[in-house]
């Protein structure tokens, strides 16, 4: 029997991720914590993993927040001036994959076409990550292990998930992860939270596996869309289409706006 690739990757990228997705969710404990109107942070050093927090109008003392959840999350905090929205975090975490794991993941969507099986990568909250091969059209991963970002590859030219794939994503969001990305040879999809989820947003997430299955009898192009018309009713998730070379021109068309389902969806010029 064939030895499985697999392997252990911890960078500057997956360290990056991990802490930003820390970073994510220390922050929407203080904010909820100290019932604030609104928060803002500015990052001191990435190495050192800290980061100046402001808060406004919070009815509770934001130090306090602060020193409650810093340990949690092991970064270091103080009350300062923050010159960036909380929320600009998810589309952060989502551009560093973009730059950088995304491209190894792209290698990886060419293997799989031609091997017909899956890779799948998971960014473990601590910085550390692993790279597996699964069999087929399934990848089994190791358990207890609580991923803040994750991709995996399709032996496909369209990121179609499957009813196993939104399982996945759901128990990745409900783990306080921040997103997914489904790799092809083609275009990429990334999906991602902008926000803690809501019951809604739940449900809508189960009502998307139990239709994944009539979507896959349609063609490729009208299932992708039945799929993003979907989503476009969720709050905390949106979708985007990654292009496999970033120096490329993209097209792009809305639904909806920044708050709701899909932001935009990039697809490379003919």
């Amino acid at each position: 029997m064939a030895i499985k690739h697999q392997r252990i990757i911890e960078d500057e990228s997956t360290r990056k991720i991990g802490f930003l997705s820390r970073l994510v969710n220390f922050l929407e404990d203080v904010y909820e914590d100290a019932e604030c109107a609104d928060l803002y942070y500015t990052i001191t050093s990435i190495e050192e993993e800290s980061v100046i927090v402001e808060g406004v109008d919070c009815n509770y003392p934001l130090s306090e927040s602060i020193d409650v959840f810093m340990d949690k999350y092991d970064l270091y905090a103080e009350e300062g001036i923050g010159r960036k929205h909380y929320t600009e975090l998810y589309d952060e975490v989502v551009r560093v994959y973009k730059s950088t794991l995304h491209y190894t993941m792209k290698n990886y969507a060419a293997r799989s076409l031609q091997k017909h099986v899956e890779y799948y990568l998971g960014i473990l909250f601590s910085g550390k990550a692993f790279l597996v091969e699964g069999e087929g059209d399934k990848v089994i991963i190791p358990g207890g292990l609580n991923q803040c970002f994750a991709a995996h590859t399709h032996p496909s030219n369209l990121p179609i998930p499957s009813q196993a794939d939104v399982r996945s994503i759901t128990n990745l969001f409900l783990d306080r992860g921040i997103g997914h990305v489904i790799e092809t040879v083609g275009p990429s999809l990334a999906i991602y939270r902008r926000a803690p989820l809501s019951i809604e947003d739940l449900e809508v997430l189960k009502r998307l596996i139990g239709i994944v299955v009539l979507m896959s009898s349609s063609e490729p192009s009208v299932a992708l869309n039945r799929l993003l018309l979907l989503i476009s009713s969720m709050n905390a998730c949106w979708f985007r289409l990654l292009s496999k070379i970033t120096r490329l021109s993209f097209s792009s068309w809305f639904v909806g706006d920044r708050t709701s389902g899909i932001d935009k969806v990039l697809s490379r010029n003919s």
